[in-house]
């Protein structure tokens, strides 16, 4: 059995870089009470809303964001899911741009 889990990498607009960042269920409620609250679309309808919501609280969870969803709108420069944890931890281990893989 696979579980899914979401893992986004998040730019800042002032060049902070967050890597890994591992959104938890904590994350999910988070986004279901807030979108019943504003009445959004689900994520199927709008993948890129969920996906910035989670990145964002995550961040927020984790005391790397103190502010709301709005200003985490405005200071994120890109939010790019990576897959899940397991993949994350081997693109960290194996680059394939690595000199040290090179066949020189």
């Amino acid at each position: 059995m696979s579980i899914n889990r979401f893992v986004f990498d998040v730019e800042m607009v002032d060049g902070t870089v967050h890597r890994n960042v591992t959104a938890i269920v904590a994350d999910q409620m988070a986004y279901s009470s807030t979108r019943r609250k504003h009445k959004w679309d689900g994520p199927q309808e709008d993948p890129l809303l969920f996906a910035n919501f989670l990145a964002f609280s995550a961040l927020r969870r984790n005391g790397l964001f103190d502010g709301g969803f709005d200003a985490f709108c405005n200071a994120a420069a890109a939010v790019a899911e990576i897959g899940d944890d397991d993949e994350a931890e081997v693109a960290r281990i194996v680059d394939p741009t690595s000199p040290a893989l090179s066949s020189d």
